[in-house]
Parts: C-alpha cells; sequence; structure tokens
C-alpha cells in the first residue's frame, strides 16, 4: 500500500492542490484589511481543507520547529504572522487563478468542501461536549478528512470524477482500492504523517471509515473524527446504527445528535450561501453540486479585478520590507522558497565583489555540521551557479550537466541539499549581482513549469532587491559605528586638553610673576617661552579635530559644549597672557543643531582670538547664546561675541570680511573674518558686527535650526 501511495503523491504538488475560490478572495482581501485580526484569518483558513493544509505544512516546517509541533489553526495563524499568510494567501491566489480547474471538478470540489466542513464542525461540538483537550485539533482533523480525495481528483483528472460520481460518499473502500491502488483515507493519513506532526491526527484520518471494532481501542481524536464523518453522510438506512454509535462511545443520546447535526449543516449552508456554493440534498447520501458557471465567473472576475490591484510582487515586497529587524534576507528567502513553491532544501550563495566569489550563507535551522562554506570562483569555475548568474536565467541542474556533467561545486552543492537535480535562480538589483538561489528538486517538481518559473523570477527580484537594501543597511550601520569611534575620540580629546589645560596656566602664571620680578632682565628670554607655551596651546586646540576634516557630513552640534572647549583652551595661553577675562551667558535650553562643528569652530576661534588680541592690556569677552530667533521668516540660534576692546577703525568697518592687509604683524594673514563669512556662508547662516570706539565689538551670527 505505502508504494502506491508514494507513487500518487510523487505525481502531486500539495501546496497546488485548489482552494474554494471565494474563500481565496476572503483571505487575501482580509490581510489586506487595517483592521484584521488573526481570529478573522483563523476563521478564514478554517473554511477550506487545502488551505489549511498549506498552512499547517508550513507551521510545521524546520524554519517554524522552534516553536515546536502545532495542530491548532488557532496557533498556526499566529506563529505564521501575518506577513506570511498575507503571501500564502496571494500567491496559492494568483496561482489558481492562472491554472484553470475543470467544471467538474469544481462541481465535486463544491461536495467536499461541504462535507469536509460539515463534518470539522461537527468534530468540534463533539470534543468539547466530551471534554476533549483539544477541539481546535478536532476542527482541523475533520476539516482536512478528506484531504485525500481532492488529491486522487488531481491526480485522475479523468478517472476520479467517474468514480465520484458512483461512490462520493461510499464507505466500502473496496472499488476505490480496486481503480486506484489506494483509499483516498490512506492517501490523507499518510500525506499528514508525512508532515512529521503528531501520529493523532493521521491515524483520525485514516480511520475514519473503520468499523467499531477497529477502532474500540484508538484515541478520543480518532473516535471523534469517525463518529462526525458517518454523521455527515448519514442515510435512513443507517441512522440507528449511527446514534447508537454516539450514545456507546459518548453518551450522546439520539436528541441531542440531531440537534448537533442539525446546526452544524445550518453553519455550513449559510456560509456555503455567502460563498455562493449550491448544494443539492445535502441532507441525503446522495449529494451534487449546483453552482453556476455564472456564479463562478462572477467569483473569477472578482478574483481578476483584485490580481490587477494587487501584483504578487507586491505581497513579496511587504514580506520582505516588513521583516524583523534581526532577520536577514537568507532566511526570509529560504522560509519563502518552502512557503511560496514547497522547496524544502535551500541554499544561498551571496556574490562577494571583492574576491569575485559566490559563497554560502548558511540559514537558520542547519546543521553545524554542515558550516563548512563552499566558495565558488566565478572566473575559473564552470558551475551551474555561475551560469545562471552570468546569464542572469534561472538554470536547471539537466541543462547544465549537458555541458558540464562533473562540476565539482555543483556535486558538492547537491551532496549538501541531498538531491542530484539543482535549480539555479540568480539574483539581480538594480544592475548589481547580488547572488544565487540553489534549490533541489524532488521527482514531484516540476522546474520547467512555466507559470512556476514565473513566479520564481518574480520573487527573485524581490529577494535581490532585500539583499541590496540589507548591504545598504549595514554600510549606514558600519558608518554608525564609526561615527561613535569618532565621537569617544572626541570626549577622550577634551579630556586630555582640559588635563593639559592645568599646567599650561600654571606655567603661564608664574612666568608673568617672572617677568614682573626680573624688570627688563631676561624679558627676551620670557617673551620666547611664552610664545612656545602659546604654540603649544594652539596644538592642543587643534587636537580635537584630527579625526575632522572641512569636508564633514553635517550632523547635530552642541554649540553651548563648543564655546566651553574653546573657553577652556584659551584660558591655557592667550587669555592668561593677556589678562584676558570671560563671561559666558549661555542658553541652557540651546538644542543642538544639523551643522559642522568644524566650521563653528574655526568661526569662534577666529572671532575670539580677535578679540583677545585686539585688547594686549587686558579686557573683557563676553559670549552668548540664544534659542528661537526669527530671521527673515526662519528660525535660528544666535550666538554673539562682545569685547570691550577699542572697536575696529572706519576703513576696517568699511571692508569687514574682505582680505585685507593684517596689522597685526608678521604671522597673521588677516584672512579670519573672511574666512568666518565664508564658512557661515556655507552654513546657511548671516554674520553682522557693531563696534564702535566707547562699546567695543559685537559680532552677531545666526545659524539656521533646520538642514542645511
Amino acid at each position: 500500500m505505502e508504494n502506491s501511495v508514494l507513487q500518487i503523491l510523487s505525481r502531486i504538488d500539495i501546496g497546488s492542490l485548489p482552494v474554494v475560490p471565494q474563500v481565496l478572495l476572503d483571505l487575501i482581501r482580509a490581510t489586506h484589511c487595517n483592521e484584521v485580526n488573526f481570529k478573522d484569518l483563523t476563521r478564514i483558513i478554517g473554511q477550506d481543507a487545502s488551505l489549511s493544509s498549506k498552512v499547517l505544512i508550513t507551521a510545521n516546517s524546520p524554519f517554524y520547529r522552534q516553536w515546536g509541533e502545532i495542530t491548532d489553526l488557532n496557533r498556526v495563524v499566529t506563529v505564521l504572522g501575518l506577513n506570511t499568510v498575507r503571501t500564502i494567501a496571494v500567491t496559492r491566489t494568483v496561482q489558481q487563478f492562472f491554472s484553470q480547474i475543470p467544471p467538474n471538478h469544481c462541481n465535486y470540489l463544491d461536495m467536499i468542501w461541504y462535507r469536509s466542513l460539515t463534518c470539522a464542525h461537527l468534530a468540534s461540538h463533539i470534543a468539547k461536549l466530551t471534554a476533549y483537550e483539544f477541539p481546535d485539533e478536532a476542527y482541523l482533523a475533520g476539516l482536512i478528512h478528506r484531504l485525500g480525495q481532492i488529491v486522487l481528483l488531481k491526480c485522475f483528472p479523468k478517472e476520479y470524477p467517474d468514480f465520484l460520481a458512483k461512490h462520493f460518499d461510499g464507505q466500502h473502500s473496496a472499488p476505490e482500492k480496486t481503480l486506484f491502488g489506494v483509499t483516498h483515507q490512506e492517501i490523507g493519513g499518510h500525506l499528514i504523517e508525512s508532515w512529521k506532526i503528531q501520529a493523532a491526527l493521521s491515524d483520525a484520518v485514516l480511520y475514519q471509515s473503520h468499523p467499531l471494532e477497529a477502532i474500540a481501542e484508538g484515541t478520543p481524536l480518532v473516535k471523534i473524527i469517525n463518529l462526525a464523518s458517518q454523521l455527515c453522510i448519514m442515510a435512513a438506512e443507517n441512522e440507528v446504527q449511527v446514534f447508537a454509535l454516539a450514545d456507546r462511545w459518548f453518551g450522546l443520546n439520539q436528541p441531542l445528535t440531531e440537534e448537533m447535526l442539525k446546526e452544524a449543516k445550518s453553519v455550513t449552508e449559510q456560509l456555503a450561501l455567502s460563498l455562493e456554493i449550491s448544494i443539492a440534498h445535502p441532507e441525503g447520501s446522495r449529494i451534487r453540486s449546483l453552482t453556476s458557471q455564472a456564479q463562478r465567473n462572477k467569483v473569477r472576475k472578482n478574483t481578476a479585478e483584485y490580481i490587477r490591484k494587487l501584483a504578487l510582487t507586491s505581497a513579496l515586497k511587504q514580506d520582505f520590507d516588513h521583516a524583523l529587524p534581526h532577520t536577514h534576507p537568507v532566511a526570509l528567502i529560504q522560509r519563502d522558497m518552502n512557503v511560496l513553491f514547497g522547496f524544502r532544501n535551500t541554499a544561498v550563495f551571496l556574490f562577494r565583489q571583492e574576491t569575485e566569489s559566490l559563497v554560502s550563507t548558511l540559514g537558520p535551522g542547519e546543521q553545524t555540521a554542515k558550516n563548512s562554506s563552499i566558495t565558488i570562483n566565478i572566473k575559473q569555475s564552470r558551475s551551474l551557479l555561475v551560469k545562471a548568474l552570468s546569464n542572469r536565467q534561472i538554470l536547471h541542474a539537466v541543462e547544465a550537466n549537458n555541458v558540464n556533467p562533473a562540476d565539482f561545486a555543483d556535486r558538492q552543492i547537491g551532496r549538501w541539499l541531498g538531491t542530484d537535480r539543482l535549480l539555479a535562480i540568480p539574483l539581480w538589483a538594480n544592475g548589481q549581482a547580488m547572488g544565487v538561489i540553489v534549490t533541489g528538486l524532488n521527482q514531484s517538481e516540476q522546474a520547467t513549469d512555466d507559470l512556476k518559473l514565473d513566479f520564481i523570477s518574480l520573487f527573485a527580484k524581490e529577494a535581490a532587491l532585500a539583499l541590496l537594501h540589507a548591504e545598504e543597511r549595514s554600510e549606514l550601520d558600519q558608518q554608525a559605528l564609526l561615527n561613535t569611534i569618532r565621537e569617544n575620540y572626541h570626549l577622550h580629546a577634551r579630556k586630555l586638553v582640559h588635563e593639559a589645560n592645568n599646567p599650561l596656566s600654571i606655567i603661564n602664571n608664574y612666568l608673568h610673576l617672572l617677568k614682573q620680578k626680573l624688570g627688563g632682565n631676561h624679558s627676551t628670554e620670557i617673551n620666547l617661552i611664552q610664545e612656545e607655551i602659546d604654540r603649544v596651546g594652539n596644538l592642543i586646540l587643534r587636537l580635537p579635530d584630527v579625526m575632522e576634516t572641512p569636508a564633514e557630513e553635517k550632523r547635530s552640534v552642541d554649540v553651548n559644549t563648543v564655546i566651553l572647549d574653546l573657553i577652556n583652551l584659551f584660558r591655557a595661553g592667550i587669555f592668561t597672557l593677556h589678562g584676558i577675562q570671560t563671561v559666558l551667558k549661555l542658553d541652557p535650553a540651546m538644542p543642538e543643531i544639523p551643522s559642522s562643528r568644524y566650521k563653528i569652530k574655526q568661526i569662534l576661534t577666529n572671532l575670539i582670538k580677535n578679540s583677545a588680541e585686539a585688547m594686549p592690556s587686558g579686557g573683557t569677552i563676553t559670549i552668548s547664546t540664544k534659542d528661537h530667533v526669527k530671521f527673515r521668516k526662519k528660525h535660528y540660534i544666535e550666538i554673539l561675541v562682545h569685547d570691550d576692546g577699542p572697536g575696529l577703525p572706519q576703513t576696517v568697518k568699511e571692508n569687514l570680511f574682505a582680505p585685507l592687509t593684517s596689522t597685526k604683524g608678521k604671522g597673521h594673514s588677516g584672512l579670519g573674518l573672511t574666512i568666518c563669512k565664508s564658512l557661515i556662508d556655507e552654513l546657511g547662516g548671516t554674520i553682522q558686527c557693531d563696534s564702535s570706539l566707547n562699546h567695543g565689538t559685537t559680532f552677531r551670527i545666526l545659524l539656521p535650526k533646520e538642514t542645511w
């Protein structure tokens, strides 16, 4: 028997089994509704056996195994998440829309759906009445108890409809076994067992039609599904036996069982009406579908309209875009290759430009024994992967083997994936090679299916873009790390400057006292020492800027901190030398602004030095800051640098920011204010000067609070 089952299952893709069209349409609409919740999704998915099987397989795949075995639809939907359910809904809808289902198949699908949903409601009700621990599991088992019929309908499109016309609800499996070598119960049971979930579910499907004596020692779930399936198809000639069975197994009397059956059929009939499915004589053992072609065309038209509004690429893009931040695209690619196309074994090779090679990348759930990376040099290798990437074409292993039957890399990958049939899918994004997806094929998977290849091509485009965006994010993260290192450097540099200020100030003070004691004697030597100390101060002044450049990109700058740092530096040098006092009036609520710390520091350095040098016999420099200054309908922060020196000559005021010949002597270029004006212009700010003989000189700087 098992060989017959395997032969039949190898002919179909379980993920492509047809779903009631309206259910698919309802699901795709729900997953794109802003107010959808998991309860709504579970309700819709729980209306169809094929769709429930699809999500059940996905939830129990290696990618989700960390949550353990799952047989509850509510938990299945929760574990998969909205994005994955949306992806399944869209792709199944598109696939089914473009794969024509013969009219006679549609009729039998309606009938299978009707019996399955009725059985599911009955099983759930019986489970709750009998205090079975997992009523949702009972519902799921009832829903998929006829999954084998859908498989046989898919495998034998000509023969099986004729069989169903005579034996749709037949409890005797001999005719089915004779014609097809297996029964639909055996197909369903084996299929569920292959999903690697608990035996109770597969046993319930396998033994749904067995007589009482055969399952007397069976589990509660086996008995629940057996009774529910018999109640669904109960006829006048066997109702006594079925009611007796309900009483014997669960102590359910006939009136209660009849009421339960009536309620289940009522729920199913109402749902059938909403889905525009017409079933004739559902209370009898012989039912048939009366759904008209006009009704089917209406659903198909609605589906087509919805597909046009929501392309497949949109669903894939959302899947990648809404992934959790810590989820790498490689993991999503491997998951979706299984979810969308049923490929259980998938590897991703990323292209490395610097070495011109393809390097394998592991995903979640892969064993450490496989952790030996495979690297393929694209210039030297004749691998299927290299050919696919170079030609930008999906290639099948058989196509490549005709050219190069013994490529070592392909054999190694085949052993890794456990197959000798490979499918290589190139990944290109914005003209840039990103890598290759390679997956293993089994005998039932047709890589040359044009429709499937179209879907894979669309998927590959979105996967490649996701990889490209991940690389860009990685580069941004590296830049952020460099910025952190730079900021840490500046912090330590400022600490070093602060520590150096103290001894320099002490030395300057002693030199000043020594100069007073010696009078004119040795004043030249002391002046030389003070000049050298001044040079040291200037060197320290530049120290925090070692890692900055004039082309530094804009970032948030704390102007008050820049001013405090500069004042501490000047106090160790020129302020002490000239006897300069400082007054700071800094706005404590001053926000950081998007600007260049380097440029602001250069501007203030020039202005403060000018003020100090204008007062060789001492004086006071006052620096103030202010927030919320409006100028020409824009918002700025204000910096004022004031000294009580002699003021500027009229000739200087007339050409204040133009290059002049310096009057300060050797070592001065006369470009200080010109540089200030140029830097402020670059920052999008303004500078003004007010100077008089009685009030000294004030420079007013306005810097924008918005991005410059």
